[in-house]
């Protein structure tokens, strides 16, 4: 009896492992809405997460609201639900049983030849508000990891990416300083979590 439970919960834990690096693999490509739902629900996840542990709160990965930042250009709603309830829960699990973030394997990679086309983004019709909160989000959770993984101290506000704030913009997306003032906001959320996430 003992041996089939313990099989069941490797299985369980495989099954939620996994999830995220499957979504992972859109990057670059077209991100189904699921896959963006996902996204979103895990950096929500986390955080609650979080909370909760530190707060001993009891043990609740219930996500109340599933469409919590859904955009039309997203693509269908109810599977952008879908992918943000998987998510949250699994990142909520992650970061209450203090597991470090998996943000990266959700998330998939950010600067360098890995940067998403600009294609990508007229494509999927993204605001430039989406377009500057996914790039940040990226480019910050980059800095984070590079920084914990390097052993320096945790400066968001110092790295080049963030004083400039222009990665990817085009005059297309509207104005440049609102532009930029997303990029920050998301930058430092993903730099929180590229370090932070990983302790």
């Amino acid at each position: 009896m003992l041996r089939t439970i313990d099989t069941l919960l490797i299985a369980a834990a495989l099954t939620l492992g996994c999830s995220g690096i499957a979504f992972a693999d859109h990057h670059g490509n077209s991100i189904e809405a699921r896959d963006h739902g996902y996204q979103h629900g895990y950096s929500d996840g986390f955080h609650q997460g979080v909370k909760d542990r530190e707060h001993h709160n009891s043990y609740k990965p219930d996500a109340r609201d599933a469409d919590e930042g859904y955009e039309k250009s997203m693509g269908d709603k109810g599977r952008y639900k879908d992918g943000y309830r998987a998510g949250f829960t699994a990142g909520y699990d992650d970061a209450f049983n203090s597991r470090p973030g998996r943000f990266s394997e959700v998330y998939g990679p950010s600067r360098g030849g890995a940067d998403r086309s600009d294609d990508v983004y007229s494509e999927q019709g993204w605001s430039g508000s989406h377009v500057a909160s996914d790039i940040g989000y990226r480019d910050g959770l980059s800095a984070g990891q590079s920084d914990y993984e390097h052993h320096r101290d945790a400066r968001p506000v110092e790295q080049r990416d963030y004083r400039d704030a222009d990665h990817g913009y085009r005059s297309g997306y509207g104005d440049r300083s609102a532009y930029q003032q997303e990029y920050r906001r998301a930058f430092e959320q993903g730099y929180d979590d590229g370090y932070s996430g990983r302790r």
